[in-house]
């Protein structure tokens, strides 16, 4: 197999940036040389529409706090098969660079990853950043919010932060600013001050969700949240009020405002035909409508415009939402991302990127007819080694 592997492209381009690209983060390029062969999985970002794969390079390095002191298993390949895992030197220890790659999801393309443990059987998981806002003055449109790599390079356990990159995080405050104005910083205020859109999203198992988008992440934000249906029923000034909108919504309409990733993935490896969902989103929006009613009625000062307009998928979801599509659907099957699980071998994952819903990749590994869907939030913040791996899996191909 020799397949170009799309997380290879990563190291052409960090170790071709300028030094003063790299310049206030974790490492510069110059130290990526002698470096191994291992990215930090981040997330599927989406921008202008479309799906990029996220990933960080690391670099050598002193055992940082939290990291335990033993270098990731790497895999040496030989023809035609892989070579068992080895362990490297115990006493070299790599760190995140602090530097992301962005690389264009397109479709036919091949990624193919094995996922290193320690000597304990503990993943390389490593804290995400911290986010603050970037602008200090609320009545311009530069308001927004940027990511900042952990300090530390800390290793995790478990979630998205550490301790310290939690406490440092300005965008957790703004979901409850509307109860607590005062916790906000100047920038994440300015932030605040944008305009808003409030939206009912309905999953592919006919469940709904209510949601918030500021001026600079609508469409994003749903393009994000891998929706089956999705509708923007209210506009506000601020952030502020749209989040009365959205707690009001959730207190009558009995909407809930989070839904696990897990969640949606088993979703959409089990839809319901898309009448039934039209329906239920229908159902979920009038709902929510009556619930803006009744807060316009009892609560004045919140400024809200009515909205009727409905998400479009983009054109790089168009394989995953076929399946909705279809009069009899026929959904994506399941598929262990290759963390252990049933389904693949263990630790490792491969195949021919289709499409993309939220963090899903739509795939298939030779049979376009055989499809199944990963769940990428698995490998988020995850250190794992470029490899030419194919994803065992059964799938049944289509009837049609």
């Amino acid at each position: 197999m020799d397949y170009p592997n799309l997380l290879e492209t990563a190291f052409d381009e960090f170790s071709a940036m300028p030094a003063d690209a790299t310049a206030g983060n974790a490492a510069g390029a110059g130290d990526f040389a002698s470096a191994p062969q291992l990215l930090i999985w981040r997330q599927i970002r989406w921008s202008n529409r479309r799906p990029l794969i996220e990933v960080e390079p690391v670099v050598p390095g002193g055992a940082a706090e939290g990291v335990r002191n033993s270098a990731p298993q790497t895999t040496s390949h030989t023809a035609g098969e892989n070579a068992p895992i080895q362990e490297s030197n115990p006493a070299q220890v790599y760190r995140p660079s602090g530097v992301r790659i962005q690389i264009p999801l397109t479709p036919g393309a091949y990624l193919g990853l094995r996922i290193p443990r320690d000597s304990e059987g503990e993943l390389y998981r490593y804290c995400a950043g911290y986010t603050t806002g970037t602008s200090n003055d609320a009545a311009t449109e530069s308001a927004g919010i940027r990511r900042v790599p952990c300090p530390e390079g800390t290793r995790i356990q478990r979630g998205q932060q550490c301790p310290r990159c939690t406490a440092r995080d300005e965008f957790t405050a703004l979901h409850s600013a509307h109860l607590y104005p005062g916790t906000l910083t100047e920038s994440m205020r300015a932030y605040a001050m944008l305009e808003h859109r409030l939206y009912i999203a309905t999953f592919p198992d006919g469940t709904h969700k209510v949601g918030t988008s500021s001026l600079h992440s609508t469409p994003r934000r749903l393009d994000e949240q891998a929706v089956a249906t999705a509708t923007y029923i209210a506009l506000a000034p601020d952030g502020l009020a749209i989040r009365r909108a959205e707690d009001a919504v959730t207190a009558l309409a009995k909407i809930p405002q989070v839904k696990q990733v897990a969640s949606k993935y088993r979703a959409w490896t089990n839809p319901l035909p898309g009448a039934q969902l039209r329906v239920a989103h229908q159902e979920a929006v009038a709902r929510a409508r009556e619930a803006l009613a009744e807060l316009a009625r009892t609560e004045l000062e919140v400024p809200l415009t009515a909205l009727d307009e409905p998400w479009i998928p983009s054109l790089a979801m168009n394989r995953p939402y076929a399946a909705l599509r279809a009069q009899s659907p026929e959904p994506l099957a399941p598929c262990d991302p290759g963390l252990g699980d049933s389904g693949t071998e263990s630790g490792a994952a491969g195949f021919f990127c289709t499409g993309a819903a939220g963090q899903f990749l739509s795939a298939h590994t030779g049979d376009a007819d055989a499809a199944f869907l990963v769940n990428t939030a698995a490998w988020r913040n995850v250190l794992v080694e470029p490899a030419k791996e194919f994803t065992r899996v059964r799938v049944q191909g289509s009837l049609f």
